[in-house]
């Protein structure tokens, strides 16, 4: 009996080792498995944030380049629009003769950017209050504009001769002959061959597309822009970098700067 009691009692011991046994073990693996998943969750954590990070640092770059995009349009809008100031027109006097007819008196200038003389100041006098000032203009495609070649940046203009509007064109007054170098684009340098060759053979690009892409302009042709002209006013001719000539009144009169008669 004794000994059926024993048996049972380490039989219930052992039974009891193993429960205990077991439970630890299932404790140990819950919480293994409890560990390693807060280490993957952990890890897969910390792979959105390096993907969300190389993300913002990818937008970053984007807009970083979009930036600097937006920077060089603006910077290429403004270049296309640049006024260059060319010339001047000054009238000096308006009478009309013994015949009823009038006539205007005015001082042609060609200006540096500060509007100040480029060579010697010229005088005419023109029938009527209209003048007309006739000029060759080469025009270069955008993409040397925008790139501010250091010829081809702008539109360039040779002026040929200034009229009234009751005078036939070919007898208006000669202001740079032919093959001359414009005053406004001296700047005390020498002339180069390539303005040499266009002034020369200004017609022969006119015609030629050709010969006209081989130097990047897009047109080359004459311009005539007018002004109705009031005495004591001044008007300025300006160049736009991609476009033509245009005349516009300046709101003062000018100061006589630079040279004058």
């Amino acid at each position: 009996m004794l000994q059926t009691v024993s048996t049972l009692t380490n039989l219930i011991r052992a039974v009891a080792a193993l429960i205990v046994a077991s439970v630890v073990g299932a404790a140990s693996w819950f919480g293994y498995k409890a560990f390693h998943a807060q280490d993957e969750q952990l890890a897969v954590a910390e792979q959105k944030l390096q993907d969300s990070l190389a993300k913002i640092d990818s937008l970053n770059r984007d807009v970083a380049a979009k930036q600097q995009e937006i920077v060089r349009l603006n910077t290429v809008v403004k270049l296309l629009k640049v006024d260059h100031r060319v010339a001047r027109l000054t009238v000096l006097d308006q009478q009309a003769d013994e015949n009823n007819v009038l006539h205007t008196t005015i001082r042609f200038s060609e200006v540096d950017a500060a509007g100040n003389n480029v060579g010697v100041p010229h005088e005419f006098r023109i029938q009527g209050d209209v003048a007309y000032v006739d000029a060759w203009v080469v025009k270069f495609k955008d993409e040397l504009v925008e790139e501010a070649d250091p010829l081809r940046g702008t539109s360039i203009c040779i002026f040929r001769r200034i009229f009234g509007e009751h005078q036939e064109p070919k007898n208006g007054f000669v202001l740079d002959p032919v093959g001359s170098r414009p005053a406004a684009y001296s700047h005390g340098s020498e002339m180069s061959d390539l303005e040499r060759e266009i002034w020369s053979r200004f017609w022969d690009y006119a015609n030629d597309p050709v010969m006209a892409e081989k130097i990047g302009a897009r047109a080359a042709h004459g311009e005539a822009p007018s002004m109705k002209l009031r005495k004591g006013k001044s008007y300025r001719i300006d160049l736009r970098a991609s476009g033509g000539l245009g005349i516009e009144p300046e709101r003062e009169p000018p100061a006589d700067r630079g040279n004058a008669i």
